[in-house]
């Protein structure tokens, strides 16, 4: 009996599971998709239903991560990161015009990350790096972010070297 009860209710599941998927597959109830006809190979043309969205609007800003578009990024061998400790951020980008680095990086917690741009030179850039991190027995809330550290040059990086140092 228990077990004709368990097949009864499986069954009945998998029946509601299976007729919600079929009913939420396709266009929305209210909004029939749009006849189309075509009267040239290649192109489709509405003929009924609502008027065309318009496109979207282009994006404002910078992304919220990875590497912007316009940014490049700076090749491992043009980055001295020798006596960067462990866990300290590496990834550099540089502006479209090379007059900015932009240090990318993950904080998060009580981990925060600083950089600034120390001595310029004809050869290379240095790029001091601080990592501050919680005091023995502090709580920090468990989150990590992506952040992105703009260090703005004095002249466009070009084939100088970036030497990271912890500062």
């Amino acid at each position: 009996m228990r077990t004709t009860v368990k097949l009864l209710g499986t069954g009945l599941l998998l029946l509601t599971v299976t007729a919600c998927g079929a009913s939420s597959g396709g266009a929305p109830a209210g909004n029939p998709a749009p006849a189309t006809s075509s009267s040239v190979p290649g192109t489709v043309t509405p003929t009924v239903g609502p008027t065309a969205a318009p496109p979207p609007s282009p994006t404002v800003g910078r992304p919220t991560q990875g590497i912007a578009p316009g940014d490049d990024v700076v090749a491992e061998t043009q980055v001295d990161a020798r006596t960067l400790p462990e866990g300290y951020p590496r990834s550099l980008t540089r502006s479209l015009d090379g007059k900015t680095l932009i240090l990318q990086a993950e904080e998060g917690g009580c981990r925060r990350i600083s950089a600034h741009v120390g001595e310029q030179t004809a050869q290379q850039v240095v790029v001091l790096v601080a990592v501050t991190a919680a005091q023995k027995g502090q709580m920090c809330p468990d989150y990590i972010r992506e952040i992105t550290i703009p260090l703005p040059l004095a002249e466009p990086l070009g084939t100088r070297t970036v030497v990271l140092r912890q500062g």
